[in-house]
Parts: structure tokens; sequence; C-alpha cells
């Protein structure tokens, strides 16, 4: 066991037990809170031994009662401060507890050549092309790294002279996302994270950092009647510099060709090894159909504007993507989430056809491609529904979806919903910080699930923390008000749930009993009655 107190080396991040202190090899400094340097601490001075949670929290808060979720946010503060490829040395040991990996002098000096050699190797490849993987190169590429590379692809910039043509640049895009999901040796940001970020005008170094990428890809489409032009460049988000650019150009019908193109140069580019099952399904495509495709494209932008206007226009797109492709299982995945949103927003007036549509698309969707992560969510997702609860099915698509794509953070929050609205909310924890830990921009719902397991917990002044930051983030949304009231409530603020209560109303909700309990989700009896006894506290009437 290493002296508790002394300065350790954590890779290339220097770390002062004494000081709470983190310093990176450039020299900047970082102080972590006290409990989260004290949990850093005790696993640097048992590097490479497993440590239970009881044992860390036992160590670190002594006899305090805290619940899982206190040490939870501290491996993630710890994760966070330490980089994104430093950070994957703090390994979770599932029901077990965590350890940290390769503490010590000799850590950097290992781990920074293997880098860098791959990054020279990746040059290499590009200088030489095609002649010098024919010549043998490609057999002699370096092992591939214990971590998976972080790769962030940004949504492509619209060239096209007609702005509406960004649905297009847009989907680009978000096809290369889905198909670099499906590698292991890859860890893909989501389509939801990467296009938050904001990019025009930043130092490409800035927006890796605030992904948390190793590499980020950035690109371009333009589209003048039937011309197309498709450009792409690799950038390493350490240095910021081009690791790898084309720019492709040819007839709208050359579309599947360009994207084949830039998914190969990244395969190779990035030495990813690939198991023949991932060799089969990156030569499958979603339709072969041009027309299909491209209305696809459509309806998946008119989806993620999120209206009553665009999902009937997305309906539409998605319909027609079918009418070109039967088989299209992209397609119908979407297009079940499009009658699902439908449902959900009360934007439906044939609300019993509307569910029956989306629980048909959706299982469609994974009858015509079952290795499709996002078909499995799909389904899973409307099994979480109240018009469609089935705690068991959901559970089991969820967990399909994360074995097709462990890094698939959304999953891992619905997956999170389930145990909550079953009265699990103990087993909900790890899944919110797993999908915590995979998405450095989380939506509001992220903080929601945070906000419902800490109330059912019991902690509701974390409750209270979680579930403002998510009406913040999305002040129309009413399903944090209802936490709020409730966790207000228990809390004894009673003014607070008023002003709660009546901001809710002006969302056009009812804030009584009865209708807060029969818009919700929970379906556990015990916690539905706990939701309950918060709205009494609160004093909000019956009915």
């Amino acid at each position: 066991m290493a002296n508790s107190h002394a300065a350790v080396q954590i890779g290339a991040v220097i770390f002062d037990p004494a000081a709470g202190e983190l310093r990176a090899a450039d020299g900047q400094a970082q102080m972590l809170r006290p409990q989260t340097a004290k949990v850093l601490a005790h696993l640097a001075a048992h590097a490479g031994e497993v440590v239970t949670k009881d044992a860390l929290m036992e160590a670190v808060w002594q006899g305090t009662h805290v619940t899982d979720d206190s040490l939870v946010q501290c491996i993630s503060e710890i994760r966070k401060a330490l980089g994104p490829v430093e950070g994957k040395r703090l390994k979770t040991i599932p029901k077990t507890g965590y350890r940290l990996d390769g503490s010590s002098a000799d850590s950097a000096a290992t781990a920074r050549p293997v880098r860098k050699r791959r990054a020279l190797f990746a040059a290499l490849l590009v200088v030489a092309g095609l002649v010098a993987i024919a010549a043998g190169t490609w057999a002699s590429r370096p092992a591939a790294p214990e971590s998976p590379i972080r790769v962030a692809v940004l949504p492509f910039r619209n060239m096209s002279p007609d702005p509406d043509q960004s649905y297009l640049s847009n989907g680009v895009a978000e096809d290369l996302i889905v198909s670099l999901s499906q590698l292991s040796d890859l860890q893909v940001v989501s389509r939801g994270t990467s296009f938050a970020v904001e990019t025009e005008g930043r130092d490409m170094r800035e927006v890796a950092k605030t992904l948390r990428a190793d590499v980020l890809l950035d690109g371009s489409v333009r589209r003048l009647d039937d011309a197309l032009r498709v450009s792409a460049s690799l950038v390493d988000g350490k240095t910021g510099a081009n690791l790898w650019a084309e720019r492709y150009e040819g007839s709208a019908e050359d579309m599947f060709r360009f994207q084949d193109e830039v998914l190969g140069e990244l395969v190779r580019v990035l030495s990813v090894r690939l198991s023949r099952a991932e060799r089969e399904r990156l030569g499958i495509r979603g339709t072969t159909s041009i027309a299909a495709h491209d209305a696809y494209l459509r309806g998946r932008e008119l989806e993620n504007l999120y209206t009553n206007e665009t999902n009937l226009a997305a309906e539409a797109a998605l319909s027609e993507a079918l009418r070109h492709d039967p088989g299209f299982a992209l397609a119908h995945a979407h297009l079940s989430q499009v009658y699902s949103f439908r449902v959900e927003n009360r934007w439906t007036r044939t609300e019993a056809a509307d569910i029956a549509a989306a629980f048909r698309e959706a299982e469609a969707a994974v009858a015509l491609d079952p290795g499709l992560p996002f078909a499995h969510f799909a389904l899973g997702r409307l099994y979480t529904r109240s018009f469609g609860a089935d705690a068991e099915k959901a559970i089991a698509h969820y967990e399909a979806a994360l074995a097709l794509d462990p890094n698939y953070d959304d999953a891992y929050m619905f997956l999170a919903n389930v145990f909550i609205f079953n009265g699990e909310a103990e087993r909900a924890v790890p899944m919110i910080a797993q999908g915590f830990e995979r998405n450095p921009i989380p939506p509001y719902w992220y903080h929601l699930a945070e906000g419902m397991a800490q109330y059912f917990l019991g902690d509701y002044p974390a409750a209270e923390a979680a579930l403002v930051r998510a009406r913040d983030q999305n002040p129309t949304a009413p399903f944090p008000y209802r936490f709020l009231i409730a966790t207000y409530g228990r809390l004894g603020d009673l003014d607070q749930a008023e002003w709660t209560a009546m901001e809710y109303e002006a969302l056009g909700r009812s804030a009584t009993v009865k209708d807060l309990l029969d818009t919700a989700s929970i379906q556990d009896p015990s916690y539905r009655a706990a939701f309950a006894e918060g709205f009494r506290a609160a004093g909000l009437p019956e009915d």
C-alpha cells in the first residue's frame, strides 16, 4: 500500500493528496472538493487493488450516513478532473467498487508513447495512402489501445445555396455516428451531445475538451441540382492538427459511396481493429434507395424540431422513405418515435391509433434489424411510458441496445427511469452515473432522472439541486416542476412549493394531487404513495 500523503503520478497527472490538487503535464492545477480528494487519495493508496464501496465510504465519511450517490458524484468528479485519457484509469468494478490503475511514476512513461506511436503511424498512413497499405503496412499497425478512442462527429456544415439542405449535411454526420458506434475500438459521442456544441469560430482543441473527445470529425456538404460535394477532416483533439482530410465530388447518386469511403478512411487512420462481425455490420446499409435515404434524412431533421407541426411533417417524410423501401429499419424506428412524441406531448387526436402505430413501427424495426441499437431503444422507450408500461420488456430492450452499443448514453438514462418508475431507485443511481460519464453536455432530462432518484431515496436537498438544474435548462418542460413541488413539500418549504405549483399551472397543467398522479409514470405503489405525500405536504388540493 502506497503512502497516502505522498504525491502520486496518475499517467501524465500529478496528484497531491495533502493539498487535494491535481496538476497536469502543462502545469495547470485544479483543486478537488475535500471529499473527492479523500476518495482519490484512498484509491491511490491502494493503486491496482479493488476497493469496495463500503471501504471507500467508511474511509472518507467515517460513519456519517450518506447515500451511494455521494460516492458516485466523487468518482465522476475525479474522472472529469483527470481528463478523457487519464480518467479511464479509474475503473468501475460492477457490484463491487473501484480500482485505480497505473498510479505510479512508471505509468506516465508508458502511457504516452502508445498514443504518440499511434498518431505517428496514422500520419504515415495518410502520406503513404493506399499504396502503403498494399505494401503490407496495414498488417504491422500498432496494437489497439486498452481504452477505446473517443470520437465526436460534429454537425457537417451546409454549403449549399439552399439553407433548407441542412437536413442533408446533418444527416451525413448522423449516418456516420450510427456506423462508427458499431465499432468496439471506438467510443462515439452521441448525436445529441456533439450537435449541442457551438463550434463556429472556436479552437478545435476547446471543442474536443468540451466533448472529452480524442479526435473530431468535421466536414461540409454542398448539393446543387444533381452535383454533390462532401468534404471531411479528422482533427487531433489534443493538438488541433489535421490527421486526415479529403474531398469527394460526384452526383447525388454517389452519396452512399462517399460515406463508405469516409468510414474506410477513419478505420484506417485510427488503426481500428475490426472483428468479423463488425466488418460484416459495416457492410450493411439501412437502405440502398437514395430516395428513401433522402426522405429519411428530412424526417430525422423534422423529428428533432419537436413541435406539433414538424411532428406531422416528420411522419410524412418517414412514411415516404418507407414507401421507397419498406425494409428500412431505421426509418421504422424513427417513425415509431414520432408517434410516441405525439402522444407524450398531447399533440394527438387519435391516441389509441398513434400508440398502436408506435408499437407497430418499433417492432418492425427490431424484426428487420435485431442488431440496430436504436430499434431496441425505441421499443424499450415505449415500454417505459405509462401507455405501454412493461418493465421487464423495457429492461430487456435497453440491455439489448447497450450490449450492441455500450456507450449509448440515453439508453443508460432510460434504463434508470425504468428502475425509478418501478421502485428501484438505488439501481438507477449507477445507470445515471454511466449516462453522465458518457455525456459531457447532458440534456435536462438527465438531471430530471437524477432528481427523481434522489427524491425516492430520501435525499431531498440533492433532489432539489438536480431538479432545479433540469428546470432551468428546460423551463417549458412540465416534469421537473412536478418533482420540485413534491420535493419542496418534503423540505417544508411551502413558499417555494406554492410558487412552483403556480409556474406549473402557467404551463397549462393542473396542480392537484389527483392530476399529478394521473400524469406520473411511477408504477410502484409505495413510490406513488411517497410522491402523493410530497404533494400533500406542499399543501396541494386533492382534486
